[in-house]
């Protein structure tokens, strides 16, 4: 069977990166004032650098969902470091007169850089990026201004419950993790399941051909006094190739062969079991699938076997039908004494499973048993 592919690897950091850039395009269109305002404040340099992670986080929100997955990671990796560099030179850019009372706009970034680090990294240094994150305006006043600004000083602290969207991303992440999973689990116990299905029906088949071909013929031998005669040792023949056929693969889904060609194979199964041959079969011209004239075939040699073998008294056995490339009918018939269909053991294969069994499990197949003091009647049908 045919079952869904499981999830290419990092498909969720990818859809949950594509939704982060999403966000960091909202966040800096929320900042718009502020980034308008002080643009004038920083010089060229600062302001291309810092545009330039808008536009990285662009790029991603644009084709993180199409592009190869190894570009969505070096977009998101660049827009980190330009990001934080940023944030670490953002007073060396500010050329403006009062740095106490500015708070950067490239701060709105931050929240979306740090799950973008969650994402791509180990804890560790998910940790150690969110602390230079939130500390690298502070530093960088300290470093290029020798002080820390009033207002990056107020803002520091609450830049640091940043931190929180990155535990919110981090346990969405392990929800996601534990459904695939749970779905990939849920895939292999179906395909388990199918497999096992398969190979019991392989096993079931199997019994059923050794009991149509082996047993069948070891129950004649022990009825037959003297040497084994020759269609006796022919059925012995018979049954080795079919043992031989049932290890080799099945035959491909879909074969048909020729309807004429069909019908001799059905008079030469007939007629091992039927001497001499009376085998009535009328074709018509097309084609028919290849496994519809092997169950039927196997169903009316059992039929004729339990006639050959139980039927004492018959006189005559015959085989007539019609075969076309969209229904095949074949009639068994003996004047044997009969038997009750109704008292068959469940557990009795030939009856129940080569012959009912079979035809009913044949998709558009039936099979009907009709038995009484006159004689038995096996009815096989397929209808396309």
């Amino acid at each position: 069977m045919n079952s869904p592919r499981p999830a290419a690897p990092w498909a969720i950091e990818r859809m949950l990166g594509w939704v982060l850039a999403l966000g960091g395009l909202v966040l800096t269109l929320a900042a718009g004032d502020r980034v308008l305002r002080t643009t004038d404040e920083f010089v060229l340099w600062w302001s291309a650098l810092a545009f330039a992670a808008v536009g990285l986080i662009a790029a991603i929100a644009a084709g993180g969902r199409v592009l190869p997955l190894r570009i969505v990671h070096a977009l998101g990796v660049s827009a980190i470091v330009v990001t934080i560099l940023a944030q670490a030179t953002v007073f060396l850019g500010y050329n403006g007169a009062h740095p106490d009372l500015l708070r950067p706009w490239i701060w709105a970034l931050e929240p979306i850089m740090m799950c973008f680090v969650a994402l791509i990294t180990p804890l560790p240094i998910t940790i150690g990026y969110v602390v230079l994150s939130t500390l690298a305006p502070a530093l960088s006043g300290l470093l290029f201004l020798g002080r820390v600004p009033h207002e990056v000083l107020l803002q520091t602290p609450i830049h640091l419950g940043n931190a929180a969207f990155v535990a919110i991303l981090i346990g969405i992440r392990s929800r996601l993790r534990d459904r695939e999973r749970i779905e990939q689990e849920d895939r292999r116990s179906v395909e388990r399941g199918a497999l096992s299905q398969a190979r019991a029906e392989r096993q079931e088949e199997l019994s059923r051909l050794v009991h149509d071909e082996v047993l069948s013929t070891l129950v004649a031998a022990t009825r037959l006094p003297g040497k084994p005669i020759p269609e006796l040792r022919a059925a012995a023949e018979v049954a080795l190739r079919v043992l031989g056929a049932a290890a080799a693969p099945d035959a491909e889904d879909g074969a048909e062969e020729d309807v004429c060609k069909a019908r001799q194979r059905l008079v030469t199964i007939a007629s091992r079991w039927i001497q001499p041959a009376d085998a009535r079969i009328d074709a018509a011209i097309g084609r028919l699938p290849t496994l519809v004239v092997s169950e039927a075939g196997r169903a009316m040699a059992e039929a004729l076997r339990n006639s050959a073998l139980h039927a004492d008294g018959a006189t005559t056995r015959r085989v007539t039908g019609v075969i076309g490339p969209d229904a095949l009918r074949l009639v068994v018939t003996d004047d044997g004494p009969g038997f009750d269909v109704d008292t068959v053991p469940a557990e009795r294969v030939g009856v129940r499973g080569s012959i009912l069994g079979r035809m009913r499990k044949l998709p558009g197949g039936s099979a009907t048993i009709r038995s009484d003091v006159s004689g038995t009647r096996v009815e096989l049908e397929w209808l396309r």
